[in-house]
């Protein structure tokens, strides 16, 4: 029988960080999860999509994306997915400082894992989407690049946002009758009695350049929780500061809903990829 395709691995509970744990008196392991080719000596060196679960920022599952992501791996791409600290363990900046490391990782293990380290790339749901937006708008920002593999930077090539928060300060900071993001949310987060200031620098829309990298943004209109309008904002800043960005909103669509992880997104997303990535080889 002739082998049509190429056949794919999963490595799973790859360590990708030492961090600080339970009140930073003692460690633990991040871990990261990768779906390759099975068979890698001499493999020609291909794009990755490092894809961040969301959870509030108060719970996070690294592998639970995998079987949505496979399609990206069946189509040329080495997908990753990691785990980083959550609210209850650190605040903000150590979620970007996992990402960012987790991006450093992948450059140095690139040839390893079949990686070309210049076209990775960024993508996340819901919290996860609001820190690949961040990894994306902070690229140069040495405050956040701590850890091992200083010697790589963790620029990434393009970002992909599935309705992430991308400008904290108008999350409400008082309980609501709705779908919202609670105060306590946003405190757990970044501190209670956080400053506009701390608001910013935990928004991507306050950290757009014109040197931010190509960025797909998808939002549903009927998102109970982010505020489509987050997005709007978003893809305006990009925009008007010259950055490429691609915008879908999904009609009557709410937050996390299952319409985001259909064939036909899914092709609009590597669509989007390979142009960028095309551009940037």
């Amino acid at each position: 029988m002739n082998v049509r395709r190429e056949v794919l691995a999963l490595v799973s509970d790859v360590s990708y960080a030492l961090v600080p744990d339970w009140y930073a008196n003692t460690y633990r392991n991040l871990k990261m999860h990768l779906i390759l080719p099975k068979h890698r000596e001499g493999h020609a060196l291909q794009p990755c999509l490092l894809f961040l679960c969301g959870g509030a920022f108060s719970v996070v599952n690294g592998g639970i994306w995998l079987p949505e992501l496979l399609y990206f791996a069946r189509r040329g791409y080495t997908v990753a997915t990691i785990e980083y600290r959550t609210s209850n363990a650190a605040q903000f900046p150590a979620q970007l400082i996992d990402v960012k490391a987790a991006v450093r990782y992948l450059k140095a293990h690139a040839r390893q894992f079949c990686i070309d380290p210049d076209r990775i790339v960024i993508s996340g749901e819901s919290a996860g989407g609001a820190l690949c937006a961040l990894a994306a708008t902070t690229a140069g920002m040495q405050e956040y690049e701590q850890g091992d593999y200083l010697e790589y930077d963790s620029s990434v090539a393009a970002a992909v946002d599935f309705y992430g928060v991308v400008d904290v300060d108008t999350c409400p900071r008082t309980e609501s009758a709705g779908g919202e993001v609670h105060a306590w949310t946003m405190e757990a987060y970044l501190g209670a009695g956080y400053t506009q200031a701390d608001a910013a620098r935990a928004s991507a829309l306050h950290h757009v350049s014109p040197g931010t990298p190509p960025v797909m943004i998808l939002h549903g209109t009927a998102d109970p929780m982010v505020d489509v309008t987050q997005s709007d904002r978003f893809y305006a800043k990009l925009r008007d500061s010259g950055v490429y960005v691609e915008y879908y909103k999904l009609r009557g669509v709410g937050h996390g809903q299952d319409a985001f992880y259909q064939d036909e997104v899914k092709a609009l997303v590597l669509a989007f990829m390979n142009k960028v990535l095309g551009e940037t080889k």
